[in-house]
């Protein structure tokens, strides 16, 4: 781990510190050179996290705890400064400074797109998220999904099944697998090549505000989301909504004959983004009326060739101009 890294490590485990705080202070040109207590000076939340009891020492403590749990996990803990940090994740405003990492990571030039969706899709939304999964593999692309039952599921193992790369970011510390019987799904994700990540520590339990940032998370390592199947309140639809806060693209399979005719919970939110008023696609995905150009409506295999050529728009637009190349914060 490089002393940046180790850094914000320290900080990010400081109470009260969040991750707009450590984006802030990486920011800051003396970073690199100045102390903790110096970069207090300019930063008041990190100030007032350091003015409890011990805050400094508990927090180096527990840094070194971390890097002691990765290492029996086989696991890194990389940031902002670490080449290897994706970069489309680092070009969001609220990106995690710090990640936590078991196995192998994209190439930095690797497209990723994530597959998100139900935990109990229908028939044909399992099919169809196993297709797009694997087109998608089979041209080059990282499979990012969430280890879910369900959607996620299929993504991921269809991904390796078609000798492609999977990503699964996960809503609690690398110390656990969840579900447990995904186990040898996550074993098989390492064997082949693929990365479990989470930005929480070791030793966090899932709670469940963590799912709605883990799928911010998933959206922002991709160009684009796909929404396989999903309720009017799935927990899916935060993926979605962070895809289009992103500028990235958001695509929608058009539910079959079969299920539209068995109607249910399960397709209400693909109902909606395909057939609703624009105020109904705004209201379920609180957007604005801008955003809903970024929703492709996928009705044939054909559509996935759409998605591939398309492009995130307005990268640089959505941090005021702040970049992350290579493990170098750029202004």
């Amino acid at each position: 781990m490089n002393e940046l890294t180790h850094k914000l490590l320290v900080l990010s485990l400081l109470r009260g510190v969040g991750p707009a705080t450590l984006r802030k202070l990486a920011l800051l040109p003396e970073f690199a050179e100045q102390s903790i207590e110096h970069l207090a000076m300019q930063v008041p939340k990190l100030a007032r996290a350091l003015a409890a009891p011990d805050a400094r020492q508990l927090a180096s403590a527990e840094a070194a705890h971390q890097c002691g749990m990765a290492s029996k996990h086989a696991a890194r803990i990389i940031s902002l400064f670490d080449p290897e940090f994706p970069l489309l994740l680092a070009a969001v405003s609220d990106a995690p400074p710090v990640l936590y990492v078991a196995g192998k990571l994209p190439e930095p030039d690797q497209e990723a797109v994530a597959i998100v969706g139900t935990r109990e899709p229908t028939s044909h939304g399992a099919q169809i998220a196993t297709r797009i999964s694997t087109d998608f593999a089979g041209h080059g692309w990282s499979i990012v999904s969430g280890l879910a039952l369900g959607c996620d599921a299929a993504a991921h193992s269809s991904c390796l099944d078609a000798g492609g790369h999977t990503v699964a970011v996960m809503a609690h510390g690398l110390q656990t697998i969840m579900p447990v019987q995904h186990r040898t799904l996550a074993e098989r994700i390492l064997g082949c090549g693929g990365a479990l990540v989470s930005e929480f520590p070791f030793g966090q339990e899932p709670q469940a505000p963590l799912f709605a940032r883990r799928d911010r998370t998933q959206a922002a390592m991709a160009r684009g989301v796909v929404l396989i199947q999903s309720s009017l309140n799935g927990g899916s639809l935060h993926a979605a909504r962070a895809a289009l806060d992103y500028r990235r693209w958001l695509a929608v399979p058009y539910p079959t004959a079969r299920d539209r005719l068995n109607g249910g919970t399960t397709i209400a939110a693909n109902m909606v983004l395909a057939e609703g008023t624009p105020e109904q696609q705004q209201s379920l995905l609180d957007c604005d009326i801008d955003a809903l150009a970024r929703i492709t409506i996928l009705r044939d295999r054909s559509g996935y060739t759409t998605l591939r050529a398309q492009t995130p728009s307005g990268m640089h637009d959505m941090n005021d101009g702040e970049y992350v190349s290579r493990g170098t914060l750029l202004l």
